[in-house]
C-alpha cells in the first residue's frame, strides 16, 4: 500500500509543479500580448508622424501575415467557406484592412493615450450593444454597472477634453473603429472559427484587397523611410500584431482563462500612454487620465465579474 501511495503521489507532485509553470508561461504570453497591443497604437502614431500613408503601413501589417497564413487559408478553406457570409464580412471588415485604415486615421488626429483608451476600452460597450440590439441576447447579470462605468469614462473624456477639431475627428474615428472591432468580436464568436483560422482569413483577404489598391498607388513612402523605423513597424505590425499576438493571446486564454486574459487587456492604454511619453513627448492631461481610469476600471469589472461570481 505504501508503494501504491508513493506512486500515486508522484504524478500529483508533478501536476502541482506543472501548474505554476504553465501559469507563469500564460502570464508571460499575456505580458507579450499587452506590449504588442500597446505598440500597435504607438506604431500607428509613429507612422502618422513620419507622414507614412495608411495604406503603406497596412502593407507592413498584412503583407508578411497574409503570405504566412495563406497555406492555413487553403487547408481550412472548406471550414471557413461554410461560415455565413455576414459573419465572414464582419470578421474581415472589423479586424482587417477597413478597421486598420479607420484606426490609423484616428491615431493621426488623437494622442496615443486617448486613442489606445477609446478603441479597446469601449469594446465591451459596443459588443453588448450588438449582442442585445442585433442578436436579441440578454445582458449578463451585473454587466450593466461595468458598461455604465465605461460610458461615464467616455463621456468624461469627451466633455472635459477641450481640444481642436482634429482631436474630435480622431475621437470619432476611434469610436467607429471600436464599433468595427466589436462587430468582428461577435462575428468571430458566432462563426466558430479558431483564432488561427480567423487570422488567416483576415490577413489573406486584406492583403488581396490591398494589392489591388496598390497597383495604382505604389507605396513610395516605404522606400524613403529610415531602415530603423521600417524595422520597428515590421516587427510590431507585421510580426507582432499579425502573428505573435494572436498565438500568445490564445495561449494565455488556455492557461489563465478568458476572463483574466481579457481583464489584463485593460492595461493596454496604460502601457501605451507610458511609452508615448518618452517616444513622442505626449503627456496625457487630467481629462484623459480620469477618462482612462474610469474606462479601464469598467473593462476590468466587465471582464472579471463572472470570475469573481464563480468563486
Amino acid at each position: 500500500m505504501s508503494s501504491s501511495l508513493a506512486q500515486s503521489a508522484l504524478p500529483l507532485s508533478r501536476d502541482a509543479t506543472a501548474r505554476p509553470f504553465h501559469t507563469q508561461l500564460g502570464l508571460a504570453a499575456l505580458v507579450v500580448t499587452v506590449l504588442i497591443w500597446a505598440s500597435f497604437f504607438l506604431s500607428l502614431r509613429a507612422g502618422a508622424r513620419a507622414h507614412l500613408a495608411p495604406d503603406e503601413l497596412a502593407l507592413i501589417r498584412f503583407g508578411p501575415a497574409g503570405l504566412i497564413f495563406l497555406p492555413v487559408l487553403c487547408s481550412r478553406w472548406r471550414r471557413i467557406a461554410a461560415v455565413p457570409l455576414r459573419h465572414l464580412l464582419g470578421i474581415v471588415i472589423g479586424s482587417g484592412l477597413p478597421y486598420f485604415l479607420v484606426a490609423g486615421l484616428g491615431m493621426r488626429h488623437a494622442p496615443v493615450s486617448d486613442g489606445s483608451t477609446l478603441i479597446p476600452g469601449t469594446l465591451p460597450l459596443f459588443v453588448a450593444a450588438i449582442s442585445v440590439l442585433v442578436f436579441r441576447q440578454a445582458l449578463p447579470a451585473g454587466r450593466g454597472r461595468a458598461l455604465a462605468l465605461i460610458a461615464l469614462g467616455v463621456a468624461t473624456l469627451l466633455a472635459l477634453n477641450h481640444g481642436t477639431g482634429e482631436i474630435w475627428r480622431g475621437y470619432a474615428l476611434c469610436l467607429f473603429g471600436s464599433l468595427l472591432w466589436a462587430n468582428f468580436t461577435v462575428s468571430l464568436r458566432k462563426s466558430g472559427l479558431s483564432p488561427v483560422e480567423g487570422a488567416a482569413l483576415i490577413s489573406t483577404v486584406s492583403l488581396a484587397m490591398l494589392s489591388i489598391w496598390l497597383v495604382g498607388h505604389p507605396p513610395v513612402g516605404l522606400a524613403a523611410l529610415p531602415a530603423r523605423e521600417l524595422a520597428f513597424h515590421v516587427a510590431i505590425q507585421g510580426l507582432g500584431v499579425g502573428l505573435l499576438s494572436t498565438l500568445c493571446y490564445a495561449y494565455a486564454i488556455s492557461r489563465l482563462g478568458a476572463e483574466r486574459a481579457a481583464a489584463a487587456g485593460a492595461l493596454t492604454p496604460v502601457v501605451a500612454s507610458l511609452l508615448a511619453v518618452p517616444l513622442f513627448g505626449e503627456l496625457p492631461g487630467p481629462a484623459s487620465l480620469l477618462g482612462m481610469l474610469l474606462i479601464v476600471a469598467g473593462v476590468v469589472l466587465a471582464s472579471g465579474y463572472r470570475l469573481r461570481a464563480t468563486k
